[in-house]
């Protein structure tokens, strides 16, 4: 079965960032996990308070869905009936929200960095 990644970013309406990401975190996030096919949902914040990040984000979060599947066309079929009935919050920009899909080119894995100090 291939693996693909839906990234979706968005941003909540300012003010209403806490409500934001109770909605996202307590309800979207097992919506988006019933649809066929999508297997884990993650959620990012930007390091805003580290030195060498940019300036001017536009103060959006990063949503990472894993997929398996056979048939990425009928996935995201699949996905784009099941948006229709998935709540939009009032908490939510809908101008912000991006979605774009990913498929993978391959991958490699490093030991941990407790592996690598297993033997020293």
């Amino acid at each position: 079965m291939a693996r693909f990644q839906l990234v979706v970013h968005t941003r909540p309406f300012p003010g209403r960032e806490a409500e934001y990401h109770r909605w996202y975190d307590d309800f979207h996030l097992d919506e988006v996990l019933q649809v066929p096919g999508f297997v884990t949902a993650e959620r990012y914040a930007p390091l805003s308070d580290r030195k060498d990040a940019e300036p001017g984000g536009d103060g959006s979060y990063l949503a990472l869905f894993t997929i398996e599947s056979d048939d990425i066309a009928e996935t995201v079929a699949v996905f784009r009936e099941a948006q229709r009935s998935m709540t939009q919050p009032p908490c939510l920009d809908p101008d912000s929200v991006v979605l774009t899909w990913w498929r993978s080119l391959g991958s490699r894995t490093t030991k941990s960095p407790s592996e690598n100090a297993g033997g020293a």
